[in-house]
């Protein structure tokens, strides 16, 4: 008879024991995967695919800001260089009519001497 008795109170604690574990499961559900009955309330799992969303839009602005600094780069380093070549063929052009502008002066003073030596 011992057995028998022993029997329902030992049902009676797996019943108990089993509930509080069907609650906690529940629980664990309704934290994962939404209640249904506060179902304005986001899940776990929405949120964390909603930081990963978040996370992943950060990543292609980024990838997306790099690539544009380095073509804006590239652009200026393109225009650098044209301004410097056209530097550079302004002061030949400038020491080119320098010396032109001596070679005259220089003929202008040989002309000069050679009429003032004629008329003298």
């Amino acid at each position: 008879m011992t057995e028998e008795q022993n029997q329902p109170v030992q049902a009676k604690e797996c019943y108990e024991h089993h509930m509080l574990l069907k609650g906690q499961l529940d629980r664990i559900n309704h934290f994962l995967f939404g209640d249904p009955e506060h179902p304005e309330e986001l899940t776990i799992t929405n949120k964390v695919n909603l930081m990963f969303n978040v996370l992943l839009e950060i990543k292609r602005w980024a990838i997306g800001a790099v690539f544009t600094f380095a073509g804006c780069l590239i652009f200026l380093g393109s225009h650098f260089a044209k301004m410097d070549n056209i530097a550079e063929k302004l002061d030949t052009h400038i020491r080119q009519t320098d010396a032109a502008i001596q070679n005259l002066e220089q003929r202008l003073i040989n002309v000069e001497e050679v009429v003032y030596k004629r008329g003298r």
